[in-house]
């Protein structure tokens, strides 16, 4: 016995010691932590981690680097019909505050480059409400396939067209203003 107590007094008795007492904290732990199944139960230990999908493709997440997507087809205008820019400035410069012009007179002149739908919008619209009176410099055209996104600076901001041909013919379908 008095040797098994020296043993136990050196470096290396001390370290058994720890090692035995954390592998039965380990067990204990195990065995109180344990819902039946083999598993610890997730409300004892902390927050649930959801697990991370897997697929049978490792790869799929990459996406495809192919040329298969479909190309839009440009859009189909009547002979002699004005382009998105022209039919952009000329709305734009229809839609300025000016004074002296009634709602019907402003809308109508709208009307010309216009789509029902947006039409419809402004209805209610009273054109002292325009934020601008100047355009301020050239239209900057952004085409993405069958539709067009019209940039126009003008005193105070930038009038944003969404345009789109409709019976052979560029129509404003949407109007924003970004404030400079």
């Amino acid at each position: 016995m008095r040797t098994v107590l020296r043993l136990l007094g050196t470096r290396y008795g001390i370290a058994l010691i720890l090692v035995v007492i954390v592998l039965i904290f380990v067990a204990l732990g195990r065995t109180v932590l344990d819902n039946g199944s083999g598993r610890a139960a997730n409300d004892a230990v902390g927050p649930t981690v959801a697990p991370v999908p897997t697929s049978a493709d490792p790869y799929s997440s990459l996406g495809d680097d192919g040329v298969d997507e479909p190309v839009a087809a440009t859009p189909s205008l009547s002979k002699g019909g004005a382009d998105e820019a022209t039919v952009a400035t000329q709305f734009a410069e229809a839609w300025l505050r000016k004074p002296g012009v009634t709602g019907d007179q402003w809308r109508a002149a709208l009307k010309l480059n216009a789509s029902t739908d947006l039409m419809a919008s402004l209805a209610d619209t009273d054109p002292t409400d325009v934020p601008t009176a100047r355009i301020t410099g050239p239209v900057q055209l952004e085409a993405n396939g069958a539709t067009t996104m019209a940039k126009i600076p003008a005193e105070g901001g930038t009038i944003v067209l969404g345009l789109q041909v409709a019976g052979g013919r560029w129509q404003v379908t949407s109007l924003s203003w970004e404030t400079a």
